[in-house]
Order: structure tokens, then C-alpha cells, then sequence
């Protein structure tokens, strides 16, 4: 729609950026000996990450949902772990901003909501593969306030008085219609919320008895952690009002540090999530790309607290796909209409937000003569974000690939062996948006790109929070341990100021 076309330009490294006119190139190795060309529009990439841009997060993206933390799909994380390169590994977070103190109704996760972690091996925006996490509640003692007395060393001792489990149902469709169900894990407990050393003196340790090993191979979590998401959102939110010349030297707030979410966090291995059931053997075979999102199920009627459910069966109340796509993209009349749709419904109700991001328009206004982002047409982030980068992340080959608000992952990338959290950006094509690490900065790609960093316009926008507050895990579950209601000090650190980071955009 009127978008120049890039071609390749020999000669450039791999993972470079190239421009020649308007148009820009990417030369990537997607995990293969050999060198591949991908070429791409310039902000074909931009796409892929302008999209979700809503520089920064509050987890709160919808009206309704809002209002209901205990449903709210915060993230989502879909990335091959270096631990086992055979493996897809998916983090599904929900309930944000959890202040570590707020007792004595310590966080859990909801016995009325049906939480899922969808697959789609297909590229349709419809779930292959669902797996579907049903919570119960049971308190020991009700003729005590306490959450847990000490010492808790265990999930199941009696000094634990509020305690959780689950059972996890996995369902298999096709086209959207359920082809079966079966339970593959049941009365596995939920590592609980992380009191204080004198309740819980080995947190570590009680969390880890968390860890349930699944039929067939791979392993889940449920339970506390740390929000890894990492962001200024103050300053994001008071019209992107940055503390200090932006750029990556540090500096920012990170409004999410010391603050917990509750975590699904799933290692399978590859022949369980792809179309043939078989292991993906390199970056291009057939099999390669899922698509994945977190979605939220309630029932239809319910006017009681009882965990059984109410009337008129189930009905999704909250979806998460890319990162911040409800925030920005969708206006506030549309977002609880996203919540309850899904990814196969997207370009038909949603595109035409996509093609005219308002985003775009907000970001020239605030920053007249430095962004200049396209505002019109911008059919070239409905290529890079909804129907995935050609020759990366694509599932449907074509030019007619199906728009979905998926977090679309070659399983066939191998893991960086030195992550660039700019990911695909610098050249690192095991980051965002080919699936999102934990450590991608996903916040400061988005600003950069949207200020038209692919079209020469490199300026170094960033909000100075390069990385999380807490250090992620190569180890299943990834995700750092909770802070404690004891050391609770939320929101309460600034980045260091440091020199630019050698070698990222």
C-alpha cells in the first residue's frame, strides 16, 4: 500500500541493517550454518515492534479488566531455553502489581477463572493446542487471620494455612473444533506467596517443590514471582515525559521493581506443540513456527463466590498475545471487545487500527520534526507483527498469510549464546519479536523504531531501564523469586547511569 520495497544489497554482515534509499534490508542466519538474505521492508521490522508500543505497560490495557486483576493476562514470554535447546519455553503472567506487603489475603490465583496457554501450529489464529489450568482453594484453619505461621517448609505443612493446587487439562482442536481432552497433571500445588524469612525461611526451596515434571516430557509452575516486565512507567504514561536525556545510559525509574505476579510457566518439548508432532530440524522446515497467547476464561453468570462455576458455561474475558498490542493499538471503546475476541478475529474487527496506529500520530506530535513516523497505511506492521516476518516467523507462506495477534517463535532458532536485548533489531534473531526472552527490552526497541530509528533516524530514545530489577534464571522456571512482604519496597529503584551500551542501535 503504497510502502517502498527493499532488496538486498550484497556484501552487507550477517544481522546488519542496510539502507539504500527508503527501503531497508536485514541479513540474517536464522540458526543455520549457512547465510541467509532476508530482505524486508524498513519498517517491515518496525512493524514488529511498533505495533505493541505503548512505551510501557501498566498491565491494566482495558476498561473492564481492570477492574478484575485476579483475570488480567499481564505478559506473555515464548523463547527455546539455552538449558534445553529442544524445548519451547512459555511464561504466562496474570494478576499484576502485586505490592509483596499486602496482606493478610496474600495473592493467589482465582478458583472461579479458567486460565489457558494457547498454541496455534498453523498460522490460522485458531488453538491447535490449549492447555487449560483450573485453580482450588483450601484453607486449614478458618478460625485463624493468618496466611502461614512459621516455619512453612514445605507445601504441605499445616503451618501453610492458605495453600492452592491445580489440575491442567490439555485439549486438542482442529480448525477450532475439540478433537479431545485429557488431564495431564492434577492436585499439583501452587508455590504460594512469599510472606517473610521468619514464615518462610527457604523461599527457594518451597518454591522449587513447585516444579511438576508432565507426561510425555517438560515441566510446569505454578505459582509467585517477580514481574519481569521492566519499564518507567511514570514518566511513560505523563506524555513519555523522561526523567533524563534518554538513550541506553540508565538512569530510569523501573516502576515494577520490587512487585510480584502470579506465573504458568511451561517447558515442552517441540514435538508436543508442533503440527506433526515431530521436532523441528532446522529454522526452515515446515513445522518450525507456533504462535502462542494467554487467555482467560469466566463464567457467564455468577453472583456467588463458589469455585463450580455459574450459569451459561464460560466466556473469555482477557487475552494477551505481543506485548502492549490492547494498550496503544486499540482504542478504549474496542478493548474489551478485544478481551473477548480471538487472534482469527483480529484483521476483520481490529485492522483497520493497525493501518492508522494513533500511536503514530501521538508520537509526531510530541516529538514534531525528530519522529516523523508514518502515520497512514501501515500495512507493513499488519506483515511484521500479525502475520510474521518472511523467512523468520512466518507460519502461512505468502503474501496473504493470515493477521493474527499471536507471539509467533521459530523453534528452529537456536538460542543466542550472548542475548542483544534489542533482539532482531541487533541483529539477534532469538529475540523479540521472533518469540520474547525475558531480557528483551522490548520497551526501548518499540521507542526507537516508532521514531523512525529503520529509516536513518537513529535517535537513541529509551527510557533508562535496561534491564529487570532481579536477575533471570537459565533454570526452569526462568522467572526471578518473588520479593518478600518482609522486604517489601516497591517501585523504589533508578537504574545506575552508565556508558552507552557498545554495539547495540
Amino acid at each position: 500500500m503504497g510502502q517502498p520495497q527493499a532488496r538486498v544489497i550484497r556484501g552487507a554482515a550477517p544481522g546488519a541493517w542496510a539502507l539504500e534509499g527508503r527501503a531497508l534490508t536485514l541479513h540474517t542466519n536464522v540458526g543455520r550454518p549457512s547465510m541467509k538474505k532476508l530482505s524486508i521492508l524498513v519498517v517491515l521490522v518496525a512493524a514488529a515492534i511498533a505495533v505493541p508500543l505503548s512505551i510501557g505497560s501498566s498491565h491494566r490495557e482495558a476498561p473492564n479488566i481492570s477492574m478484575d486483576p485476579s483475570a488480567d493476562n499481564t505478559d506473555v514470554y515464548a523463547f527455546t531455553p539455552k538449558s534445553d535447546p529442544g524445548s519451547v519455553a512459555i511464561v504466562a503472567n496474570w494478576f499484576p502489581n502485586q505490592v509483596p506487603a499486602n496482606g493478610p489475603n496474600f495473592f493467589r490465583f482465582d478458583d472461579r477463572a479458567r486460565y489457558y496457554v494457547n498454541i496455534d501450529n498453523t498460522g490460522d489464529g485458531k488453538a491447535d493446542l490449549r492447555y487449560r489450568y483450573k485453580f482450588k482453594t483450601r484453607t486449614v484453619n478458618r478460625n485463624s487471620f493468618l496466611f502461614a505461621t512459621p516455619q512453612v517448609t514445605s507445601l504441605t505443612d499445616p503451618q501453610l494455612n492458605v495453600r492452592q493446587s491445580y489440575t491442567i487439562v490439555k485439549e486438542r482442536y482442529r480448525k477450532g473444533r475439540l478433537l479431545s481432552a485429557r488431564r495431564v497433571g492434577k492436585r499439583f500445588r501452587v508455590a504460594p506467596s512469599n510472606v517473610g524469612p521468619k514464615t518462610m525461611p527457604n523461599y527457594q526451596h518451597l518454591s522449587r517443590q513447585a516444579v511438576r515434571n508432565l507426561p510425555g516430557g517438560g515441566q510446569v509452575f505454578a505459582g509467585q514471582r517477580e514481574d519481569p516486565f521492566f519499564v518507567d512507567l511514570g514518566a511513560t504514561f505523563d506524555s513519555i515525559n523522561f526523567r533524563v536525556p534518554t538513550g541506553n545510559s540508565g538512569a530510569g525509574k523501573d516502576d515494577f521493581s520490587g512487585l510480584n505476579t502470579q506465573s504458568i510457566v511451561m517447558k515442552l518439548p517441540e514435538r508436543l506443540v508442533t503440527k506433526n508432532r515431530k521436532s523441528v530440524s532446522s529454522a526452515k522446515s515446515r513445522n518450525a513456527v507456533v504462535g502462542v497467547w494467554s487467555s482467560t476464561e469466566r463464567p457467564r453468570l455468577q453472583v456467588t463466590n463458589s469455585s463450580r462455576g455459574g450459569k451459561g458455561g464460560f466466556r473469555q474475558v482477557s487475552r494477551l498475545g505481543n506485548p502492549l498490542v490492547n494498550e496503544v493499538v486499540i482504542p478504549l471503546g474496542r478493548k474489551d471487545e478485544f478481551n473477548r475476541t480471538k487472534p482469527h478475529q483480529d484483521a476483520r474487527r481490529f485492522g483497520r487500527f493497525v493501518l492508522n496506529p494513533e500511536l503514530a500520530r501521538v508520537m509526531n506530535a510530541l516529538y514534531p520534526g525528530v519522529v516523523n513516523a508514518p502515520e497512514k497505511n501501515r500495512d507493513d506492521i499488519v506483515t511484521a507483527l500479525l502475520q510474521g516476518i518472511p523467512g523468520l516467523n512466518r507460519q502461512v507462506k505468502g503474501p496473504n498469510a493470515p493477521a493474527v495477534d499471536t507471539l509467533k517463535l521459530n523453534l528452529g532458532v537456536a538460542p543466542a549464546a550472548d542475548p542483544n536485548r534489542f533482539g532482531v533489531l541487533a541483529g539477534d534473531n532469538a529475540g523479540f519479536p521472533n518469540g520474547r526472552r525475558l531480557t528483551d527490552d522490548v520497551v526501548d526497541i518499540e521507542l526507537r523504531v516508532i521514531a523512525g530509528f529503520l529509516k536513518g533516524n537513529k535517535v537513541p530514545l529509551g527510557d533508562g531501564v535496561d534491564q529487570n530489577d532481579a536477575p533471570f534464571s537459565d533454570a526452569f522456571p526462568y522467572v526471578a523469586e518473588p520479593v518478600s512482604g518482609f522486604d517489601s519496597d516497591p517501585s523504589n529503584r533508578r537504574e545506575p547511569p552508565h556508558a552507552p551500551t557498545p554495539g547495540q542501535p
